[in-house]
């Protein structure tokens, strides 16, 4: 079986927070038990990314999970100090991003994000014995300028300069800690 070009199929993590979201929106009351069964078979039976999400674009993103001394989250910044923050799902992410970490984790995973410019998001990142994690869909072309000092970092570098694929713009400066860019 081909798929069209262009779409990416999905993963096993696509399904768990789409299956979370209809569960989530079954306890909320948003959906009834019998829609939430065809969705959820819809869910499963999809081949695509695509396909998952439609599955749920009409319900709202789940709420960011949180647990730290201090943390903030919007649309245009990630703050997070002395604990955790992800930020997945269906929500909205601005074209310029800074997401700041002090002994601290944040979890982004923009592959259900809706972009406030299209195809370009630009990421800027401060942090201090600290871990970033973006998550990002597969294709999108990286452009990165990160200095992480005293640990690692860990980025797929990749620009073919085609202007049609979304691009990743990830700037910044980490003392301690580490930094990880995935695409799936």
């Amino acid at each position: 079986m081909s798929q069209p070009s262009g779409e990416v199929r999905a993963s096993d993590a696509d399904r768990d927070a789409a299956a979370e979201a209809l569960a989530e929106a079954v306890g909320s009351g948003r959906l009834t038990l019998a829609e939430h069964g065809r969705r959820l078979d819809a869910m499963y039976a999809a081949v695509t990314s695509e396909q998952v999400a439609a599955t749920v674009a009409d319900l709202p993103s789940l709420p960011a999970k949180r647990t730290a001394m201090y943390r903030a989250i919007d649309p245009y910044k990630i703050i997070v100090a002395g604990g955790q923050v992800q930020r997945a799902g269906q929500f909205r992410i601005g074209r310029f991003c800074a997401i700041t970490a002090l002994f601290g984790t944040v979890d982004l995973d923009v592959r259900m994000a809706r972009l406030t410019e299209d195809k370009q998001l630009t990421v800027t990142v401060r942090g201090l014995m600290s871990t970033v994690r973006i998550t990002i869909p597969k294709g999108w072309r990286i452009q990165e300028q990160v200095t992480v000092i005293g640990s690692r970092q860990v980025i797929p570098a990749r620009d073919d300069g085609n202007p049609s694929v979304p691009i990743l713009r990830l700037s910044g400066t980490m003392l301690g800690g580490s930094l990880h860019l995935t695409d799936a």
